[in-house]
Order: C-alpha cells, then sequence, then structure tokens
C-alpha cells in the first residue's frame, strides 16, 4: 500500500544552509536522497518532523493550495494547537516559536496512533476517499479524470497532451485527490446512488475560482506556525476531528458543519473521489469523482432537502482562513486580468477590538495574528510575505488559468492595525492606479466610439493595452509604497494610450478623435471641470 505519511509524496526544496547530517537523519525517505539546495520527494512525516531545514515546492497552485491546509491541519494536530481557550493557545504558540521546529517524536507518535489512515489504497478507509464510489457509481473513469491539468471526456484545458488512459503515480493522486477537494468542478459526475438518491450532479469545491493567502518566511515550519488560526478569529465550538481521526465515513445526507480550524481545512469538500491501483505496478489505472454530498434539487423529501439547503449555507458560511472575504460577494475572487496589486489593501487592513467602521472585507486568520505578535516575534521571524495562489476558474470543468506571486515587501510592515500612515500609503496607491486604469480605459473607448461606424462595437485596443498597463503598474507599485514615492502612473497611461493609437491617430478618421480623448488622460482634472459646467 501507498502510505502518503511514509512514501515520498511531498515535493520540499531544502535550504542551503541546511545542516546535511539534521537533514538526511529527518529525511531518510527522501528521493532522490536529500541534501542542501536540492528538490526531493518526501514522506509526509518527515516533511514535518523537517520542516524547520526547507520550504514546499510544488509545481501546481491548485495542488500547493490544497496540500499547504493539510500540512497546516498536521502541523496543528502534532504541535499541539488544537486548543480551545486562547491565552493557553498563546502560551503553546510562544513555546513552539522558541522552539523552532517540531519534535520528531511527536511526529512518530501521531503516526504511530493515525498512520494506518493514510494508506491511499486501503480498502476500507482510504486516505481522504470513499471506498462506498466503487459499488454507489458506475464504471469508473481513466485516470486523466483525476488530473486536473490533462484532457478527459468533453472538458476544454488541454495543457498537456497525455493520453487520458495514461497512468499516474500513486504521489500524483495524491496531489490531485486533494486538490479536487479543494477546486473540483460542478457539473456532471460519476451516477451515485446512495440510500435511495442517484443523480450525478455535483456542486463546485470550496476553493474553486478564488485568491489563497499564505504567509511566506522561506522557512516551512515558520510558515505552518503563522498559519495555524488562532481560536479568537476560528473558536472550536466540537470536536473539531480531521476525516481520517473520526470513527465513521462521513454521512452523504448528514453533512458535518464546521466546528474549528481543522475541520475548515479539511472537511469542507464538495466531491469524493476514489482511485484504483493496478496490483503489480502499483500505478493509479482507474477513478471515480462523484458528489459529495446531494444537490438538494436532487432530494424529493420536502424536509430531507431543507436540511440539506441549511448545512449547505452553513459550510459555505464557516469560511476559509487563508481567504480575504467580502461583507458581500464571498471571498475575493481569482482573475488572471487582475492584477493582485490591487488586492494588496485589502489583505493589510485589519479591524481591532473596539472598531466600529464597516469593512468591506476581512484578511485571511494570518495576517491577523501578524497584528498581534510582540515586536520581538517579528524579529525573530523575519520578513513575512504573503504568497498568493489563485486559479482562475470557471466553476464548470472548462477554462482553468493557474498563477502564484509573492509580494515582494514584507506584509507586517504594511498592516493598518502596526503601521496605519503605511496602510493608508497602499491604499491612495491602489486608489490612484485604479483611477489611472478607468481614465485609459475609458479614453481608448472614447476614440474608438468616435472613429467607429458601429456604435456597439468592441474597442480592439483595450484588453492588450490594460494587460499592459497593470503588467508595468506592478513594479511601479511596490516601488511606489516602499520609498513613499509617486508611481508616475500617468506617465505610463498616456504612453501605452499612445502606443495603442499610433498607426490610427495620422489617419483622417482617427486624427481628432484620438487626439481629443488624449485629453482624458493629460488634463484630466480640466475636463471634469468643463463637464461641470455645461
Amino acid at each position: 500500500m501507498f502510505n502518503v505519511m511514509m512514501s515520498p509524496c511531498v515535493p520540499m526544496k531544502w535550504c542551503h544552509t541546511a545542516d546535511p547530517t539534521e537533514l538526511t537523519r529527518l529525511t531518510p525517505g527522501a528521493l532522490p536522497a536529500a541534501a542542501p539546495g536540492l528538490t526531493t520527494l518526501t514522506p509526509l512525516g518527515e516533511a514535518l518532523s523537517a520542516a524547520h531545514l526547507g520550504t514546499l515546492d510544488i509545481p501546481n497552485v491548485a495542488v500547493s493550495s490544497a496540500l499547504r491546509r493539510l500540512l497546516v491541519a498536521l502541523f496543528i494536530r502534532v504541535s499541539g494547537l488544537d486548543i480551545a481557550d486562547p491565552d493557553a493557545w498563546d502560551d503553546r504558540w510562544d513555546k513552539l516559536l522558541d522552539q523552532g521546529h517540531l519534535d520528531p517524536t511527536d511526529v512518530s507518535d501521531y503516526i504511530a496512533r493515525w498512520g494506518h489512515r493514510f494508506n491511499l489504497d486501503d480498502p476500507e478507509r482510504p486516505f481522504l476517499q470513499d471506498p462506498r464510489l466503487a459499488e454507489e457509481c458506475g464504471d469508473p473513469a481513466p485516470p486523466a479524470k483525476l488530473v486536473m491539468t490533462r484532457a478527459s471526456g468533453n472538458n476544454q484545458p488541454w495543457l498537456d497532451r497525455t493520453p487520458q488512459d495514461a497512468p499516474i503515480t500513486p504521489y500524483e493522486a495524491f496531489w490531485w485527490i486533494l486538490a479536487w477537494r479543494q477546486y473540483g468542478p460542478c457539473g456532471l459526475g460519476a451516477n451515485r446512488s446512495h440510500n435511495g438518491i442517484t443523480h450525478k450532479s455535483m456542486a463546485a469545491a470550496p476553493l474553486r475560482s478564488v485568491i489563497s493567502w499564505h504567509p511566506e518566511t522561506g522557512n516551512e515550519y515558520t510558515n505552518l506556525l503563522l498559519s495555524a488560526p488562532h481560536p479568537a478569529d476560528i473558536p472550536v465550538t466540537g470536536s473539531d476531528l480531521p476525516e481520517w481521526e473520526q470513527a465513521t465515513l462521513p454521512d452523504p445526507l448528514h453533512p458535518e458543519l464546521p466546528s474549528g480550524p481543522l475541520s475548515r481545512l479539511i472537511n469542507r469538500a464538495a466531491h469524493a473521489t476514489l482511485t484504483r491501483a493496478d496490483p503489480v505496478t502499483g500505478q493509479i489505472t482507474a477513478v471515480w469523482a462523484a458528489w459529495r454530498s446531494p444537490v438538494p434539487t436532487a432530494v424529493k423529501e420536502a424536509g430531507a432537502k431543507k436540511a440539506l439547503e441549511v448545512a449547505a449555507e452553513a459550510v459555505a458560511a464557516a469560511g476559509d482562513p487563508f481567504l480575504i472575504n467580502r461583507s458581500k460577494g464571498g471571498p475575493v475572487r481569482a482573475n488572471h486580468a487582475r492584477a493582485l496589486v490591487r488586492d494588496f489593501d485589502s489583505l493589510i487592513h485589519i479591524r481591532r477590538p473596539g472598531d466600529t467602521t464597516k469593512a468591506a472585507t476581512t484578511p485571511p486568520a494570518w495576517i491577523r495574528l501578524l497584528d498581534t505578535l510582540p515586536t520581538e516575534a517579528l524579529d525573530r521571524l523575519g520578513p513575512i510575505r504573503a504568497r498568493a495562489l489563485a486559479c482562475h476558474q470557471d466553476k464548470q470543468e472548462k477554462e482553468e488559468i493557474w498563477f502564484e506571486q509573492v509580494t515582494p515587501v514584507p506584509v507586517a510592515d504594511y498592516t493598518s492595525g502596526r503601521h496605519p500612515e503605511r496602510a493608508a500609503l497602499v491604499a491612495s496607491t491602489r486608489k490612484t492606479a485604479e483611477d489611472t486604469a478607468k481614465a485609459l480605459a475609458a479614453a481608448l473607448r472614447s476614440a474608438w466610439n468616435a472613429m467607429s461606424p458601429d456604435p456597439r462595437s468592441e474597442c480592439p485596443w483595450t484588453t492588450d493595452t490594460m494587460a499592459a498597463y497593470w503588467d508595468r503598474a506592478d513594479s511601479r507599485f511596490w516601488q511606489a509604497i516602499n520609498a513613499g514615492t509617486d508611481p508616475h502612473l500617468q506617465s505610463l497611461a498616456i504612453a501605452l494610450y499612445d502606443d495603442a493609437t499610433r498607426a490610427d491617430a495620422s489617419t483622417p478618421t482617427g486624427l481628432i478623435p484620438i487626439a481629443n480623448a488624449r485629453a482624458i488622460l493629460t488634463h484630466p482634472k480640466a475636463r471634469r471641470a468643463t463637464k461641470k459646467t455645461t
């Protein structure tokens, strides 16, 4: 059996400064052999024990996001941060910061107790899978169904040309089982029959189409320590057990309501999956993907239908500790055309106790933790940047664009609670960037509308020019908030406007409209004043 706790499956990049002797002692199961500067596949347990010696190095954004949540959940259990009392939690957190690493004995003790639940192909409790699918669903799908970047069935993202029947390795299956739980699509899956309910419809996974923000310190141990949510932010209101520690499989007709950080991180999946391995090679040759709980419309009995609707709303409302949540509209969504600098303002603005202002957004839990840490702790942690993991996805299994970015500035230097002046500078610079972007788009549309014989036609300059604007504004934004200088975005917008319209600016049709629309950028205040007086 492939046991993820004891088999190489977690990509870890080891620090150049790591002690080779300690690295070899803590990661005997790594492939290839762990060494400073290398990236190796490491058993899950060993990745926890040696987390202070490296960082995760995962090639896919969705897998990276999902695996980070699993590691945080395990870290909370192994480290003893599964504490409901805030004061006791603070004391334990401080000791872990002083300690600087997990005790390998604590990791071994946890594996001795729960390691048997981490077998991918266990016939009764396969890790984070549902063995009932083999009987409750029809024939399995090819392995490509599990791998989101492969073509399978009628989906569209031909990100590679691997045949859909090509087997996948157990460690890759582990990655994508995690990704399906967090990023799986809505639409049709395997036709599952459970307790008299039969249908194919699946709901979208909880993280689909959103941006996930994680601390990045250059050390996975401190990343995990910062990622553990404080009980004041996410209180423990029940047993809060991850699925693998529960006595029974999840009940599809009675979804579990989150009762703390572990159940929020692990137990909110919308999909159930199951893999089948070749008995000789051990590679995955077939998969099932179906609904985890039926969509309410598939349930005929009114009481059961209402109960599912209420449970689904409660699970969604519980939220995730790594998202920026809006007061209206849910978490901030991923958009590959939207620059991440536009969300940095929301990331760093924190409401402190007693603040009666209505905030439009709530930052991730770890950002709020940073705001409460003493200066001495921040100094010991070093620069803490934010890693954004984003999947621009349709709700259904169609277009998917993955992107990742790490802020070039330390986040703690700009949080509104600790540095209100710098946070205000971020807010004003972001507003300037967005106002300039709106003016640039308006100028392009104005020029085109005056030139085009069809008022309904789409401006051909806007998409590429706005993409170039945000791409080039990115470095100017970070430099401006770091140095407290003018980002010079107006001159950037004028230059891009001129580049986009140059070919038409000398023609009889474009000469006057393009010159007139240019005034939106060169004389914005004068233009607004003229509008008011006319």
